[in-house]
This record gives C-alpha cells, sequence and structure tokens, in this order.
C-alpha cells in the first residue's frame, strides 16, 4: 500500500488549534499538513497522475494570467481562511489550507509568507486520502469564507465538479475528462481537458 492510499492522519486532541499555533507546530516540520476546523491533518505524498494533472492546469492558468492582475499559485502554499471582518484577527483562525492550483485576484491578500484570505478559485485534485477533505470538509469551509469559484478534478472518476459561491449562478456543474471548462471568474478563459497531457 502506498502513501497515496494511507488515510490522511488526523492528531488526536479535544483542542481546537489556531493558525498561530498551527504554524508554530509545523514550523520545522518536513510533511504537510493542513488544519482544518480547529484540527491538524499530515497530507499524504501525491502521486504521479495528480503531479501531471497539477502541472498542466498550473502551466495553463500562468500563461493566461501572464500580464493580468490576478495571480496563480500551486502547492505547497499555506491560504488562512476567515471571515472579511476578522482580517486583524486571522492568526485566530481554525483553517488553513494549501490548495493544489489557486488563483488570488486581491493583491492585499498576498504575503511574503502565506495567502491571507480566500482564493477567489480553488483547483483540488482528489486522490484516494484526500477524498472526504475535498468534497465535504474543504468544501463547506471553502463556500463559508467567500472562495467564488471551487472545482475538484478526480482523476480516478475522470470527473470535474465545479462549485459556485454566487447567487445567480446554479450551486454546482459536473464535468468529465472530455470537456471544456469555462472559468467562470473570468469572461474568456476555459480549460480544455480533453487536451491535457495526463
Amino acid at each position: 500500500m502506498n502513501a497515496m492510499n494511507l488515510p490522511r492522519k488526523k492528531f488526536p486532541s479535544k483542542k481546537k488549534y489556531t493558525a498561530k499555533e498551527f504554524f508554530e507546530f509545523t514550523k520545522d516540520k518536513e510533511e504537510r499538513y493542513e488544519l482544518i476546523n480547529g484540527e491538524i491533518y499530515m497530507m499524504a505524498a501525491p502521486n504521479v497522475s495528480h503531479q501531471r494533472l497539477l502541472r498542466e492546469i498550473s502551466a495553463i492558468l500562468t500563461n493566461y494570467l501572464k500580464g493580468k492582475p490576478c495571480e496563480p499559485f500551486f502547492a505547497p502554499l499555506d491560504v488562512v481562511l476567515f471571515e472579511k471582518e476578522k482580517k486583524n484577527e486571522s492568526d485566530k483562525s481554525q483553517n488553513v489550507f494549501q490548495p493544489d492550483v489557486f488563483v488570488v485576484c486581491d493583491p492585499n491578500k498576498i504575503s511574503d509568507k502565506r495567502i491571507n484570505g480566500a482564493p477567489d478559485l480553488i483547483i483540488e485534485i482528489v486522490s484516494p486520502s484526500s477524498e472526504t477533505h475535498d468534497y465535504l470538509r474543504k468544501f463547506k469551509v471553502y463556500m463559508q469564507y467567500g472562495v467564488k469559484e471551487y472545482w475538484i478534478v478526480n482523476p480516478i472518476k475522470k470527473e470535474i465538479t465545479v462549485y459556485f459561491n454566487a447567487e445567480d449562478e446554479e450551486d454546482y456543474k459536473s464535468y468529465t475528462f472530455d470537456d471544456k471548462i469555462k472559468v467562470s471568474i473570468f469572461d474568456d478563459f476555459e480549460i480544455d481537458f480533453k487536451q491535457l497531457q495526463i
């Protein structure tokens, strides 16, 4: 059994950690971790299909966004999520993620160490160890804290689910790896999954 088939390790504790405590806990560790609703989870290493998808999607986004105000980022980079009015209390947040691919259009959210606030677009690539997080736990937090568009790319089922966080949109749309998918936060951009080299 490889690392991708192991469930994400949750640290047993009744304590709920804050972002500040989380960063203190992880500062000298080589492993990757996420903080989800105050609970610390160790992340499994990605497999080859995951990395190929990450590479292809990242390259397409990077090329499209050259010279534009929005900026693409890729794991591993911490994203701290919190309520907008609590920006000055971000160290008390109980949610720190490392999304696979994401786009930030507000430069005020970008610091040298991390992203502080909700990205405009997040794309998570599902692995056996992350399925529950991506479809349930992360989905709820991403929607709660204002991520505008959230894609879940499932390389095993060859499916993509796109969730929208806007009142004038459908809640979600489903696609396959044979589809071209429009990125709704941009007027003229789509990703053709059939053309990806994976």
